[in-house]
């Protein structure tokens, strides 16, 4: 690529790439200018050399790709990367080799900030100093610093090794001590083989004896005031319709945009081998191995042994993670970001700044009603999918109307039971007096609860009429 193109995109470059990686084994890039996510998921088996500075979340989802910076990377360089071989001929930003699984990460200069984060396997060589935090969280791999640590070392780190030349604070929670001649045989020939001097280091070997808690297997109910809220069935001013007599259209599309969007027949996304394939990675887990394939990404921000993305230390980074998956799959396909309902109002506001496609609300705490209401200002700008563990039509109506643009569901579904509940969801629909279920609202709706018209705005039955609150 020509030295003009330093100022393309993180697309351009990405796409350019691919294409040239379709018919040849080898590509360069020039004049890289901090362009964020390029080079990642790229091609198994290739060779790839950049000169310049890259950006955040450089050669992240490395799958098997040979990839050589020479100069500095930003921040979360090989972010979940599975196989391959990433050498950084210059210094990173924080978060080098976050949920890293396999393979090779090589830093010819020092990290300016954490180091090796949710690393779960692979090797992870810094030839000079890191100045934060190291392995935390870590649960397998290998680190090897040939300079000073200047951060903590090990915070919850429960498996793998971390070999350290230079300077560092020990505390409680590591077993460091003089490195074995087999490790240190090891150490050296992986240096050598990077071109990093080993001649004069001597190391330590820190390994970490925390152990993860086991989550509880809890089987959690859908928090809801389903029971307080009644369908409002059309007869004289509205004229119901009937299944299969007229028309009604009950699909929903996600990622209109993308090249291959989820078309649905009805607004149900479930689990199971009939259902649409999804690519998810979980907080603290390994980076998906399905994108090239999958119907969806989730960005799953449910807690599981930690309650954070540990390449999200600001509310803003997100829209990072989200470029990185729309990078990895050539914004194929659409984007959803699952977490459970709380501050709905501030996080759609992100979420929809963040460039996903929409998100799927998980109550745990909150009755789902009151945290569709909440996201209902976002709809037009994004697809709100109410979690759920099993069907059933009314209860699903019931949301759509709140504002709801479909459901998801949680557990696995055969093909019969999906047809049945399309069926009573297009009857029920049709009786509202609804042709299509983007028309659906409030109005279809009545409460005979004051506490359940405040949180969601519906009319109180009999009064048949919203609170003053609600009143615009």
């Amino acid at each position: 690529m020509a030295d003009s193109e330093n100022t393309w995109s993180s697309s351009v470059i990405n796409e350019q790439l691919r294409k040239r990686l379709a018919t040849h084994d080898s590509a360069k890039v020039t004049n890289l200018n901090s362009q964020p996510c390029i080079a990642v998921n790229m091609p198994p088996g290739k060779n790839l050399t950049f000169d310049g500075e890259a950006g955040d979340n450089f050669a992240g989802i490395n799958n098997g790709t040979n990839i050589i910076l020479n100069g500095d990377a930003g921040r979360f360089a090989g972010n979940g990367m599975n196989l391959g071989e990433i050498i950084i001929n210059g210094n990173c930003d924080e978060g080098v080799g976050h949920c890293l699984t396999g393979g090779v990460i090589v830093v010819q200069g020092s990290s300016e900030g954490n180091v090796g984060p949710s690393m779960k396997g692979g090797d992870l060589i810094i030839s000079e100093n890191v100045r934060g935090d190291l392995a935390t969280c870590m649960s397998g791999g290998n680190i090897i610093v040939c300079g000073d640590v200047l951060g903590d070392i090990g915070k919850m780190m429960s498996g793998g090794k971390i070999f350290i030349a230079g300077e560092f604070d020990q505390n409680q929670n590591l077993d460091a001590k003089n490195i074995s001649p087999t490790d240190l045989r090891v150490v050296q020939k992986t240096l050598k083989n990077y071109g990093v001097n080993p001649e004069g280091l001597n190391f330590k070997t820190i390994s970490g004896n925390f152990k993860l808690p086991k989550l509880k297997n809890e089987s959690k109910k859908d928090i809801t005031i389903e029971e307080s809220l009644f369908l409002v069935n059309a007869k004289l001013s509205r004229r119901p319709r009937t299944l299969n007599l007229d028309k009604l259209e009950m699909a929903l599309s996600i990622g209109k945009g993308k090249e291959e969007p989820l078309s649905l027949t009805i607004p149900l996304l479930w689990n199971g081998s009939n259902a649409p394939s999804y690519s998810t990675w979980n907080i603290n887990g390994k980076s998906p191995n399905n994108l090239d394939s999958a119907n969806m990404a989730i960005i799953d921000l449910e807690a599981t042994e930690i309650n954070r993305r540990l390449d999200m230390k600001r509310p803003t980074d997100l829209a990072f993670i989200v470029e990185l998956i729309r990078q990895s799959t050539s914004k194929r396909i659409p984007i959803m970001v699952r977490l459970e309902a709380g501050d709905v109002e501030n996080d759609l506001n992100l979420i929809a700044k963040s460039g996903a496609e929409g998100v799927i609300l998980v109550s745990n705490e909150i009755p789902i009603e009151a945290s569709i209401t909440a996201a209902r200002p976002h709809i037009g700008q994004l697809i709100i999918l109410a979690s759920c563990k099993k069907l059933d039509s009314k209860f699903a109506a019931k949301l759509l109307a709140l504002g709801a643009s479909g459901m998801f569901l949680e557990t696995e579904c055969s093909n019969s039971k999906l047809k049945d509940f399309g069926t009573e969801l297009s009857q029920i629909v049709g009786s509202l007096g609804v042709g299509n279920i983007n028309n659906l609202g409030t109005d279809n709706l009545r409460t005979n609860d004051q506490n359940t018209a405040a949180m969601t705005g519906v009319p109180i039955a009999g009064y048949d009429s919203i609170l003053p609150m609600w009143r615009h």
